[in-house]
């Protein structure tokens, strides 16, 4: 799970008693339910077909995951993995408040804009709006923990003075609203192609700085 320093850490793969973890195993497992999903979608993907892929049992994955739904979850995250670093930079010291939420928003960025990843949000719209618990569990997984991570890194910095904010989770929307624009829904209408990476980190630097000044001490807060 999350904590206030970290962003959408990768679900713990369940093992039936006394059954040892194996990295590669579960790294296949995940990639074959990643394939199985955006092949075929969420609903008509089974424990069957995503077991065969992975080369292992549907006891195997049962003992892992429990269920569908679970194993759904379990990617999710894996889909986000790459944000974590971003998410545990130092507090302070090495990086100023505006370098953190920069790099920060580049590496959200650089997964929201990813080909694959579009292709995926895009796929998995659809089917996750047929199950609302299904879309309750999508959003817990990773959206609404980055945010909450996001957001505590925010209220720790009104803490210091940093900022001046009255409600740090809509302040994280607001950051988030700045980093990304429209650009993520013109790559899901393929308008656009992806961003190159200077053009993603020139887009987060400014998002941040315009955050900053909105939410700068004595400016009164947003929201």
């Amino acid at each position: 799970m999350v904590d206030a320093a970290g962003c959408c850490a990768e679900t713990r793969a369940r093992t039936g008693p006394g059954r040892p973890r194996d990295p590669a195993k579960l790294d296949a497992i995940l990639a074959a339910a990643r394939e199985s999903f955006l092949e075929r979608g969420f609903h008509a993907s089974t424990i069957e077909d995503i077991a065969a892929r992975a080369g292992v049992s549907k006891v195997t994955l049962y003992n892992r995951f429990g269920d569908k739904e679970s194993l759904f979850e379990a990617m999710v995250r894996r889909e986000v993995s790459r944000m974590d670093a971003a998410f545990t930079l130092p507090a302070d010291g090495e990086l100023s408040l505006a370098e953190r939420l920069t790099q920060i928003g580049a590496a959200l960025l650089d997964v929201m804009f990813d080909p694959d990843h579009v292709a995926f949000d895009r796929l998995i719209a659809g089917e996750i709006a047929q199950s609302p618990k299904l879309a309750r569990r999508f959003f817990e997984a990773a959206p609404g923990q980055c945010r909450g991570a996001l957001a505590q890194i925010i209220a720790d910095a009104a803490q210091s003075g940093l900022l001046s904010i009255d409600d740090s989770t809509r302040a994280a929307e607001d950051l988030v609203a700045l980093w990304k624009g429209f650009c993520d829904f013109e790559l899901k209408l393929g308008l656009i192609q992806r961003p190159e990476t200077e053009a993603i980190i020139a887009r987060a630097a400014r998002g941040t700085a315009v955050f900053l000044r909105a939410y700068a001490p004595n400016q009164g807060a947003g929201g």
